[in-house]
């Protein structure tokens, strides 16, 4: 009796506390999903800030090019008289090139009830915004597209060019513009269906093979607007890898491009950063003809000229007849022995990086009835630039050092001046050329241009960069120039012009009838109005 008395109370103590403690689980486990709750409303706070902060920095990226958009119009002069802006009335349509699962370009016609119910303050939207031209960008010519497309797309400085032009190239080539340029041209032909039919041929302008040489090859056969790719390509760069012959069709693919890209007019084959003997020519390769090829830039090398064809440089030139500008290097281990004198009637610009003397001779045996021009990247040993000097000065016109520091240990432009005085201009970068003495023979010398570009290999030794100075200075003003009228300055003189040293020089020259003139518009032009 008193075990059942004891144990009554117990059981309903029990009964009494074991909901308590069900229903204290249940609260919180409420709780748990509640922070769980305020956690994410708190993600998707910050979330939804990072999104207003991107749509305001989105619609001040159209506002800035709504704004140059106007400028373009304002600066041609862009005007509707009767206010049509070539769109249809009851419709806009918006070109977009975006690719569907068939790979088909799409195209989205956008009504104008469909634009009114657009949120007006969308950066994306189809209305005009405060602020916004009057004009539609599809009033716009597809040249001036085409102009603004290629200028923004444009990596100065161009090294692709058949014409001569001071200075160029002799600078340091900038890798970066040139992949910012890439970029912003796959960038353009994704934005509208107008700018990809107006840069798909610029972004296929300039091609270099590397890896994945079977889609390049598939890609330059496709057909877009009734024409393949590959004869949009310009300018190839082809490096010798790809030509290797350790089988009979080991370099099948690379011909494959070339017989793709018919218009080229520039081709390169480059220096090769890895060893040379990585690559091996085991069987010969075949020719191909390049009857649109204006400027060549090649790097010899002798294992690769024998298997011929498109490895050998002397079959390259006589495939190439309208060739304009021509860039030579490496050693030339045997002089090659042919039948007939090579002849290129169009070659107007030679330009000699480090050769041999062997290199040297086999040069002087072609025919060259065109050549005007001629820049010297270095110093060739055992003088061999007089022998250029002798075969090809009387006809020259322009003779150029390049930026190298060879020019400082000798002195080089009496020697040209000796073996060219029919030159009629004459250009050097005046902190990298030992200054000559003064020069007493008669020269037809008319024009001569300095590039101020700093060696950072003299910068510390004043005495003698002064010295250079006064004696480059001296050779200028006191040297027999008789025909002399312009002197044109490249880069940043700006110190320099200061000095009293070159103030009383300018006053000589002008005593003269020699103008001082500064290049403007960038390196590669001059102002001729500008005189000292």
């Amino acid at each position: 009796m008193s075990a059942h008395t004891a144990t009554g109370p117990v059981n309903r103590l029990a009964k009494f506390l074991r909901p308590r403690k069900q229903a204290t689980a249940t609260e919180n486990k409420n709780i748990t999903q509640l922070t769980r709750a305020e956690k994410s409303i708190q993600v998707l706070s910050v979330e939804n800030e990072v999104l207003k902060n991107a749509n305001e920095a989105l619609k001040k990226k159209c506002g800035d090019l709504q704004d140059r958009l106007q400028q373009v119009e304002k600066r041609l002069e862009v005007e509707d008289k009767d206010g049509d802006l070539g769109v249809d009335s009851d419709e806009q349509e918006v070109d977009v090139a975006g690719t569907g699962a068939q790979g088909v370009d799409k195209r989205c016609t956008v009504s104008k009830e469909a634009q009114a119910k657009s949120e007006p303050s969308s950066p994306l939207s189809l209305n005009h915004q405060p602020g916004m031209s009057t004009h539609d960008h599809q009033s716009l010519p597809p040249e001036l597209w085409l102009n603004i497309i290629r200028l923004a797309t444009y990596a100065p400085p161009r090294l692709d060019v058949p014409n001569f032009e001071p200075f160029l190239g002799s600078l340091d080539h900038d890798n970066k513009g040139e992949a910012d340029a890439k970029a912003l041209k796959c960038a353009v032909v994704q934005v509208c269906r107008l700018w990809r039919d107006l840069a798909l041929s610029i972004l296929y302008e300039d091609v270099k093979v590397g890896r994945g040489v079977q889609s390049l090859v598939e890609a330059l056969g496709k057909t877009y607007g009734g024409e393949q790719l590959g004869k949009c390509v310009r300018r190839l760069e082809l490096p010798y890898p790809h030509t290797g012959t350790i089988t009979n069709t080991s370099s099948d693919l690379a011909l494959q491009v070339l017989q793709l890209c018919p218009e080229i007019e520039t081709l390169v084959r480059p220096f090769m950063q890895g060893p040379p003997d990585a690559v091996r020519y085991e069987f010969p390769i075949r020719s191909h003809s390049f009857l649109n090829l204006k400027r060549l830039e090649w790097w010899h090398y002798n294992d690769a000229t024998r298997s011929g064809g498109i490895n050998s440089l002397i079959n390259v030139l006589r495939h190439s007849p309208n060739l304009q500008y021509l860039i030579v290097g490496g050693e030339m281990w045997t002089s090659p022995q042919t039948g007939n004198v090579l002849e290129l009637p169009a070659l107007k610009t030679l330009r000699l990086r480090r050769i041999n003397p062997i290199f040297v001779h086999q040069i002087c045996r072609w025919r060259l009835p065109s050549l005007a021009h001629i820049v010297v990247d270095f110093p060739l040993e055992q003088n061999a630039l007089d022998t250029i000097w002798q075969v090809f000065g009387a006809r020259l016109c322009t003779v150029e050092f390049a930026r190298h520091v060879g020019f400082l240990l000798s002195d080089q432009i009496t020697r040209f001046l000796r073996g060219c005085p029919q030159v009629k201009t004459f250009n050097y970068f005046f902190n990298f050329t030992s200054p000559p003495p003064i020069f007493e023979q008669q020269c037809a010398l008319q024009c001569i241009s300095l590039h101020a570009f700093p060696c950072g290999m003299v910068t510390d030794m004043i005495t003698e960069a002064q010295e250079r100075i006064r004696l480059h200075l001296a050779f200028l003003s006191r040297s027999s120039f008789p025909a002399l009228r312009h002197i044109i300055l490249y880069g940043d003189w700006g110190e320099l012009r200061l000095d009293p040293r070159f103030v009383a020089f300018e006053q000589t020259m002008i005593s003269k009838g020699c103008s001082i003139e500064h290049a403007t518009g960038g390196t590669h032009s001059c102002n001729q109005s500008l005189s000292a």
